[in-house]
């Protein structure tokens, strides 16, 4: 490959990293926006997460000991805010696709430069953006949740 190709095919992939990175920031963006809300109880029992899998908000209808035990609202809290944290997970992991599949399409930087390192060695994994909780975002927590929410 001549040096005039090698230097034209590296601007095209460095300008490839560059809308990738852009698309990266876009996606980041709608992904902090992101809350899901998940029902139990015959859907007495609601619950709301954002993007990290916080509770942002826990609503319990008053009918609701008028068809389940008050033993089992933790179970129905539960389980409502790990369904909820299932479809952010599902929401981001769609937003995510187009990005990693582009990054499976990165051609290794020793087909332009020999000896070089692939591109997809260069850009990590996108699968780290899901909103599932860590110790890290439970640092960055804004906040004390919401104290639950008794629906009339």
């Amino acid at each position: 490959m001549t040096n005039d190709a090698a230097r034209n095919e590296l601007a095209e992939v460095l300008a490839l990293v560059e809308a990738q990175l852009g698309d990266i920031a876009a996606v980041q963006e709608k992904q902090r926006a992101m809350t899901a809300c998940a029902k139990e109880a015959d859907g007495a029992v609601e619950v709301t997460v954002d993007f990290r899998g916080h509770v942002r908000e826990v609503t319990v209808d008053e009918s609701y000991l008028d068809d389940h035990e008050l033993a089992d609202l933790g179970e129905h809290l539960t389980r409502a805010a790990q369904a909820a944290i299932r479809e952010i997970d599902r929401r981001v992991s769609e937003l995510m696709t187009p990005i990693n599949d582009r990054r499976m399409a990165f051609p290794s930087l020793s087909d332009i430069v020999e000896g070089a390192p692939d591109f997809r060695d260069l850009l990590p994994d996108w699968a780290g953006l899901t909103g599932a909780p860590t110790p890290t975002r439970a640092a960055e927590d804004d906040g004390d949740p919401p104290f639950p929410t008794v629906r009339g």
